[in-house]
């Protein structure tokens, strides 16, 4: 599990590179759970669009990402930082080699909590991380292209703010109480991908 500091919505304000180039206009969201993860980025233009989610592990103040599955592919290397928190809002990411330099600031959450499943006919993965307005799921395979969208409640319905997927994306209804009283081992439908059991 990360620390309790970790835990929310973060969204990138920049990245700043060795090289010095710099990036302050890519969407970047990054949902973090006690143990799992969720992050999606989308360029203006949405070219080179990429996304993960899987595990993370916090050891001192290097904070690693562990993908199981991703958009468009998991990648070779090592995805790790240090982390150095401003305050409980601001963090401050930098590259283990010094590579880049990041800043990302806290959305206003709530409790968030993850929970990941998998299709016990086939070898997709999903994750959910959910909080009381904002919601991310991802799924797919770990060999092949991941879906990753994100959603914000407006009237009791959750509708998609950002995706890797280029299709229009309906709104759907999920109780975050619900979702959060799914017991380990149980099958459960989810209508982010209506037509699939998933075991929690």
């Amino acid at each position: 599990m990360v620390p309790a500091e970790y835990v929310g919505l973060w969204r990138r304000s920049g990245i700043w590179r060795s090289n010095g180039s710099s990036d302050l206009t890519t969407q970047v969201l990054w949902f973090q759970a006690e143990r799992y993860h969720i992050d999606l980025r989308i360029p203006v233009g949405r070219t080179g669009i990429n996304g993960f989610a899987g595990e993370t592990v916090v050891e001192g103040e290097r904070c690693t990402w562990h993908p199981a599955i991703a958009y468009p592919a998991i990648s070779s290397e090592l995805d790790a930082g240090w982390m150095r928190f401003d305050d409980a809002d601001h963090v401050h990411e930098t590259g283990l080699d010094n590579s880049y330099e990041e800043d990302w600031y806290r959305e206003p959450t709530g409790a968030m909590h993850g929970m990941r499943l998998h299709d016990p006919h086939s070898d997709q993965l999903a994750y959910l991380l959910i909080s009381d307005n904002w919601m991310a799921w991802a799924c797919g395979s770990p060999t092949s292209a991941c879906e990753i969208t994100v959603y914000q409640c407006e009237q009791q319905q959750w509708t998609a703010i950002a995706s890797n997927l280029a299709t229009s994306i309906p709104a759907i209804v999920l109780s975050n109480k619900d979702a959060l009283q799914w017991q380990a081992g149980q099958l459960v439908e989810v209508p982010m991908k209506p037509g699939t059991t998933w075991r929690v």
